[in-house]
């Protein structure tokens, strides 16, 4: 398994949008149920795009690629992280990761009674790929491996991706009061630090794939 999709897909359990959402689904009268439909529809949808996105980019590298496109692309993301990263510094950023309180409080109050198909909805909206995402399909790629091994690595990216709201379903089967104080000590945790946080990451990260990106790129010039 590639170490940095990894930890990609580790940074991508804290988004803040999806644990809002999770977070409204723990407050419903049958949360379990709920979390399921979530997390099933958001697997589903995660699994394919990724599946999709991975299958392009090995078979351009089985072409013989020297590898040229995912450097471009790893600087791409890379510059769009570190230029949301100062964007939410100025306050022009829209909340990527959910840094904005009234958009939390409105998708916890819209999810206190929900259908399974809201949460179903809200599982498939909620985790479309982004740039983290995009970011970790080209470290497995750049990993060289099999079919079999990036299918591999992909499904495990995503579980660890889904670590959030797998570990609340898992949770709230065995002790749902507990859970939901858990929660809400996290949430209270995660609504002071979170925009720090977001930015901390975005920086973090789009630096590190902006280097990557040029330093191959640079490299591949030279030879």
């Amino acid at each position: 398994m590639s170490t940095e999709a990894a930890l990609l897909g580790l940074v991508s359990a804290l988004r803040a949008t999806p644990l809002a959402v999770i977070y409204g689904l723990l407050l419903a009268p049958r949360p379990a149920r709920l979390l399921l439909a979530y997390v099933v529809a958001g697997l589903v949808v995660s699994l394919a795009v990724g599946i999709a996105i991975i299958a392009g980019l090995h078979a351009s590298s089985l072409g013989g690629g020297d590898g040229t496109v995912r450097q471009v692309i790893d600087l791409g993301l890379g510059l769009a992280a570190l230029a949301y990263a100062v964007a939410s510094v100025l306050g022009w950023a829209p909340p990527w990761l959910g840094t904005r309180e009234p958009r939390r409080r409105s998708w916890t109050a819209r999810l206190r009674n929900p259908s399974t198909l809201l949460a179903a909805t809200a599982g498939a909206v909620t985790n479309l790929p982004g740039v983290f995402y995009l970011a970790g399909l080209v470290a497995i790629v750049q990993t060289g491996p099999t079919w079999t091994n990036a299918l591999f690595q992909v499904v495990v990216y995503n579980l660890l991706r889904f670590l959030v709201p797998v570990g609340a379903l898992l949770c709230v089967v065995v002790d749902p009061q507990r859970t939901r104080r858990l929660v809400d000590d996290v949430r209270a945790w995660g609504t002071r630090h979170s925009r720090h946080l977001t930015i901390a990451l975005a920086a973090v990260v789009g630096l590190y794939l902006a280097i990557k990106g040029l330093s191959g790129l640079l490299g591949a010039g030279g030879t």
